[in-house]
């Protein structure tokens, strides 16, 4: 008697209902995803300017002063008679870094000029302030 050998049929995995069930999950969480706007740790409340200017920047330090004359530097608490040094090591670390003041519009101004004393002692030429817009009038 002679038999013949069967063949074997391949195993075939089919990934197309997968690669749907992935999909359709992708575009669940790609449609329910909130995105947060970045709000700063420290709550102050900015001086309105009538002639206030958006100017992109590349992740700035931001140097915050509060109304009751506590000093940040990217959301970190520092003395005052530290600002200084640290100002100039980072500008030492990086020369194109840039630095921007937020300062209560109910902060003491003797601590804004403490601040500004401290970036030209860094070295820091301009100091731009952070400010709101006016809103229009009609």
């Amino acid at each position: 008697m002679r038999f013949f050998p069967r063949k074997r049929r391949v195993p075939v995995v089919n990934i197309v209902s997968l690669i749907d069930i992935l999909v359709i999950v992708l575009i669940f969480f790609v449609v329910t995803t909130t995105f947060r706007k970045e709000e700063p740790v420290v709550q102050i409340e900015l001086p309105r300017s009538g002639q206030a200017k958006f100017s992109p920047m590349d992740a700035p330090v931001v140097i915050y002063v509060t109304a009751d004359e506590r000093i940040f530097l990217n959301d970190t608490p520092i003395e005052p008679d530290r600002l200084g040094p640290e100002l100039k090591e980072r500008r030492a670390r990086d020369p194109t870094c840039q630095f921007v003041l937020k300062a209560s519009k109910r902060a003491p101004f003797q601590t804004i000029v403490h601040v500004m004393d401290a970036a030209k002692f860094a070295g820091i030429a301009a100091l731009p302030t952070i400010t709101q817009e006016e809103p229009q009038r009609p």
